[in-house]
């Protein structure tokens, strides 16, 4: 009886047993088997003081304020909140919102940071010269990353894409990097670097940023430059010597170490220093101030550092470049003004003909420019004015050589970021350091931007 009895209890036991095992292994199962949550989207919208904005976002799961970036506080229900068409902010409230599932957006441990692809695509039909042309029009794609948390990490990269092989830029800010003394004026290679940064958000002490990235100058030169679709910049004198301004440190600036910080919510301040080997460092600082809601005013100088064997090339360089700009923007819900005034010292160069060869001139100039877009529904005017006036020029550039036009174009918004643009730059008294007339241009084009934001693990 003792084996039976063995046997039976051992039965017993797999009866008893064996179901809770299956029904543990099926809910492990069915456990693993759930999908992860997935991330959610994270929108960035914004508002100026007494404007309602509302940002496209599919709220069907919720929404949460994962950080303010605004002039003013987000109040849920009083300055910003959503409904079944998307995200709406008010008077000055502004931030990233998180869409979608909000769990990790609430605090989970897994969001580690933020992932935001973006970029923008724009080509035009250009006709100068009795010759029409289609160009690409600094087409760009780019990624941006950062963290979460009190301190954040973020890095940045962005390249230029040629859409269209064309025999003229216009927009200056598709030109690529190069050092002072060379001159280029056409984009040959597919993909060109723009800006490639990486650096660390201490949130109230500022943060520090360091590889190639916009410049203090363009902190108030942005006031006017790249805000049209096409024209601009000379005034301004960013993206001197046929570069984006990177070697001298007034535009996309080649290996600099940049701190920016935000203070009482009324001034910006920026200070750069660039390392770019023996002889070729530069400074430079900017400070900004909002002076009222959507008007701001702020001056920035540059101080660029070259290598003797540069200085030895290039006639008339016989002095390090200095660049200073003022200048003030205005942003309000149907009108944007920005004007700045800017004076470079040994901080430009053109190539003329010599003999049989050609020879690089530095020049003194002034600058000024005036951007002015106003806007009604998915129509808008833009209008603006450039000048540049060297000074003191070379014997070897001609007495009237400068730079005065007039810019006119309207937009069409077929969607909130897509658009057909006009624009035309109307010639004053331009006279190129030659000696030759300039003429009018003309172009009409398509831009696509595109950006969104996710969290990442």
């Amino acid at each position: 009886m003792r084996p039976a009895l063995r046997i039976g209890l051992l039965l017993l036991a797999a009866g008893v047993l064996t179901p809770g095992r299956a029904q543990a292994q099926q809910t492990t199962v069915s456990a693993t088997s759930q999908p992860p949550p997935s991330p959610q989207q994270l929108v960035t919208c914004s508002s100026v003081s007494g404007e309602r904005k509302v940002c496209t976002a599919d709220t069907a799961a919720g929404v949460a304020l994962l950080r303010s970036t605004g002039r003013a506080s987000c109040l849920l229900g009083k300055t910003w909140g959503y409904d079944d068409k998307g995200i709406w902010v008010f008077d000055g409230c502004g931030g990233e919102f998180a869409v979608g599932s909000t769990h990790e957006a609430s605090g989970g441990n897994d969001f580690l940071g933020t992932f935001e692809p973006y970029g923008q695509f724009r080509t035009h039909l250009a006709s100068f010269d009795d010759t029409t042309e289609v160009q690409d029009n600094a087409t760009r794609v780019g990624i941006n990353f950062r963290t979460r948390g009190a301190i954040q990490m973020f890095v940045g990269t962005e390249w230029g894409v040629n859409l269209v092989q064309s025999s003229s830029q216009f927009n200056l800010d598709a030109a690529g990097p190069g050092e002072f003394g060379q001159v280029s004026s056409v984009t040959s290679t597919p993909f060109i670097a723009r800006l490639g940064f990486i650096g660390i958000d201490f949130g109230p002490a500022g943060r520090v940023g360091v590889g190639k990235q916009w410049s203090t100058h363009y902190d108030v030169a942005s006031y006017t430059t790249d805000r049209f679709n096409v024209f601009g910049g000379q005034g301004t004198q960013t993206y001197v010597a046929g570069t984006d301004g990177g070697a001298t440190g007034t535009g996309r600036a080649d290996r600099v170490v940049n701190y920016r910080n935000k203070i009482a919510k009324i001034l910006d301040v920026g200070l750069q220093a660039q390392f770019r080997g023996a002889e070729k460092n530069g400074v430079g600082g900017s400070a900004q101030v909002t002076i009222l809601p959507g008007v701001k005013v702020g001056a920035a100088f540059t101080h660029t550092n070259f290598a003797q064997a540069t200085r030895d090339g290039i006639q008339g360089l016989d002095e390090n470049a200095d660049y200073a700009a003022v200048g003030t923007r205005i942003d309000w819900k149907y009108l944007e003004v920005g004007f700045v005034f800017t004076h470079q010292s040994s901080g430009d160069m053109v190539q003329v003909p010599f003999g049989a060869t050609t020879r690089n001139v530095a020049f003194n100039a002034n600058g000024s420019e005036l951007f002015v877009r106003a806007k009604a529904g998915p129509l808008a005017v833009i209008g603006g004015y450039t000048q540049q006036s060297p000074t003191d020029t070379d014997p070897l550039l001609d007495p009237q050589f400068n730079a005065s036009y007039v810019i006119l174009g309207g937009e069409w918004f077929v969607g909130s970021k897509a658009k057909v643009y006009t624009e035309s730059k109307l010639d004053l008294d331009t006279v190129s350091a030659t000696g030759a007339p300039a003429g009018s241009v003309f172009t009409i084009g398509f831009r696509y931007d595109f950006s969104w934001k996710i969290s990442h693990k």
